[in-house]
């Protein structure tokens, strides 16, 4: 935890919040200076002989890494993040994703940020911007999108292809036809990171009518399903993706933000 922001700042004493000690991983009873080189960087004044200012310099300091995701990114791993930022592997870690950054996943097999490896100290987890998982396709990915039509005589008309989910920094593709032996005229719609692709139209030839495409999902969310044609059932909306995974028992969001898809 890190120390308190206002009154009372001491050397010692077992009062967390309070004893510098205390912060710096000590019990409390240990004799430590004002010139010990942790409490010099807990206080951030490293430069030898300048003066450290009892007790302001210690306010809300905190014997942790500060790790500042400040641009967008895309199947982020926060561990080797943080590890290229210059964490040491050791110390508790806090994560910042800045207002107005996404960390978004252009697969729906991939998570948007994995918390996954070791973290002794544990961390805290402040999302003031988003973490998003790429939507499912409409129709189901690699499964059609709408069912395939046949009039009287036999004739057909594939379904059209579901949309693609919604993705995050790139755009994700349509889904397929309906009926993988006829192509048809009408593909689903890439999924863009403003919205999801929308599925093709009922497609009509020979007098038969293959139905149209499902939508593609919302960040995280599953696809929607392909209109039942009158030969053949629509294809299934492809699931959505993860937001996060991994995190385990280690980890405190402090603050969630916006998330969007499943967090493990």
């Amino acid at each position: 935890m890190a120390l308190n922001s206002s009154g009372p700042i001491s050397l010692a004493g077992t009062t967390a919040g309070v004893s510098i000690e205390i912060e710096n991983g000590g019990n409390g009873t240990t004799q430590i200076s004002l010139n010990d080189t942790a409490v010099r960087t807990l206080a951030g004044v490293t430069t030898p002989g300048s003066t450290i200012i009892m007790p302001t310099n210690f306010y809300g300091k905190a014997n942790a890494f500060n790790y500042t995701i400040s641009a967008n990114q895309t199947n982020l791993c926060m561990r080797a993040g943080a590890v290229t930022a210059g964490w040491n592997q050791t110390l508790s870690l806090i994560v910042t994703i800045n207002a107005g950054v996404k960390v978004s996943s252009n697969s729906t097999g991939t998570p948007a940020l994995t918390i996954a490896g070791a973290f002794p100290g544990g961390v805290s987890l402040i999302n003031n911007g988003v973490v998003v998982a790429q939507g499912g396709c409409g129709g189901g990915v690699g499964g059609g999108g709408g069912g395939k039509g046949v009039d009287c005589c036999g004739y057909y008309a594939a379904g059209s292809g579901g949309g693609g989910g919604r993705t995050g920094l790139t755009n994700s593709s349509g889904g397929p036809h309906g009926y993988a032996s006829a192509p048809s005229p009408y593909p689903g719609s890439a999924g863009t990171y403003c919205a999801a692709g929308p599925g093709g139209p009922a497609n009509v030839s020979f007098g038969a009518t293959g139905a149209a495409g499902g939508p593609g999902g919302c960040w995280g969310a599953t696809g929607s399903a392909g209109g039942g044609g009158r030969a053949s059932g629509g294809g299934n909306g492809g699931a959505g993706g993860k937001a996060t995974c991994g995190a385990g028992p280690y980890i405190t969001w402090v603050t969630t933000g916006t998330r969007n898809g499943s967090i493990s």
